[in-house]
């Protein structure tokens, strides 16, 4: 069988394997589970961005055979009818649970768990869009608004969705050419897809949780990555509450609230982090050690590094090759037996901590 589509694409390469390593159910591999020998896609995300796959499959004989089993993910698949099921309607196993969907009109979906080993036969004329939408992409939309996890989309197959009719008809152009919209466009539309979803489909038990006082979990994802992209503290406050969202004032506030400590000094404590696993796992001099964990020369990073643990990086080395490598691990742990101790001895300055002159605001917050 072949599809009416004939060009095969991605617009991205990301992300191709599910945890277990199986090939993700998209594109190529997705026509392959349907028998069918081509197909369109586009994926929209990358590997910084949560994605979301578009795969659009089409055949004038149907299929005879039921589709190939697919390996389980943590993934669901929305699947969009163009046309509708022919006169024996849709044939559906989830589970090994049988069902048949006698009329299914165009603009009608379906819903499936790829946990659950979904399955499918459609004898007459098929032209479906799939929509592959990891866990991942979801929750990752759910805390940016707030909202707790979705365990599950709850839909009856068959059901007419003109919403995300229009939204297909919208954004199949670019399966055949991906310059048809701007990559704005699409990031925008990747957000508006997933908004459908949750707001349509999910339990309505889900419900909004409020981060007051502290960063909603995004936002500590946010800041933790920044700050570690930084280590040599070429990075203002300004630009890091920007990141967040955020006032100045207002990340300061909230930074200090989730972390117990300044943006300054979790970037010290990050930098500590970094210097224990190279010298664990290297023979490189302490100078080199110090450059490559964000400090500016080696006596800034062994005082910084005796204020914050309580001994020289060359004695730490040395009883680090008789420790556990469980031991001294865990930012968190870090965070608050440092915090202790800088209290006690007067805090660690911005020229103390790198040597060189870190951002006003970060030192003083």
């Amino acid at each position: 069988m072949e599809c009416r589509l004939t060009k095969s694409t991605d617009a991205k390469t990301e992300d191709l394997h599910s945890e277990a390593g199986s090939p993700r159910a998209y594109g190529d591999q997705m026509a392959n589970y349907f028998r069918l020998t081509k197909c369109s896609s586009l994926v929209i995300g990358s590997a910084a961005k949560p994605h979301i796959a578009v795969t659009r499959l089409a055949s004038e004989t149907g299929l005879q055979e039921r589709t190939a089993p697919i390996p389980s993910e943590k993934a669901f698949i929305i699947d969009l009818h163009l046309t509708p099921a022919g006169k024996q309607g849709c044939e559906i196993w989830v589970d090994d649970r049988y069902s048949r969907i006698t009329e299914w009109p165009a603009g009608a979906i379906g819903i499936y768990d790829l946990a659950c080993n979904p399955r499918a036969r459609n004898r007459g004329p098929v032209d479906w869009v799939h929509y592959h939408v990891p866990r991942s992409t979801l929750d990752a939309f759910t805390d940016d608004i707030e909202m707790d996890s979705i365990e599950t989309l709850q839909c009856l197959h068959g059901t007419i969705d003109p919403v995300l009719h229009e939204m297909t008809h919208m954004i199949l152009p670019s399966l055949q050419t991906h310059l048809v919209f701007s990559e704005l466009f699409l990031d925008h539309f990747r957000l508006l897809f997933c908004a459908h979803l949750v707001q349509r489909y999910a339990p309505t038990s889900a419900t909004v949780t409020r981060y007051r006082g502290g960063l909603a979990p995004w936002q500590k994802r946010r800041a933790t990555e920044v700050l570690k992209e930084h280590l040599d503290g070429s990075l203002t406050l300004t630009t890091l509450a920007h990141e967040c969202g955020l006032s100045v004032s207002h990340f300061a506030r909230s930074f200090r609230k989730s972390f117990g400590t300044s943006a300054h000094h979790y970037l010290i404590l990050q930098r500590i982090e970094r210097a224990k696993v190279l010298l664990s796992n290297s023979v490189s001099p302490l100078s080199e050690v110090a450059l490559q964990a964000g400090f500016s020369d080696q006596a800034a990073f062994s005082r910084t590094f005796k204020a914050i643990v309580g001994t020289s990086p060359g004695h730490w080395r040395r009883e680090a090759n008789h420790r556990s490598p469980f031991s001294d691990s865990g930012s968190e742990r870090l965070v608050i037996q440092a915090h202790k101790r800088s209290e006690c001895s007067g805090g660690v300055t911005g020229r103390n901590a790198g040597g060189d002159h870190v951002d006003a605001m970060l030192c003083g917050m």
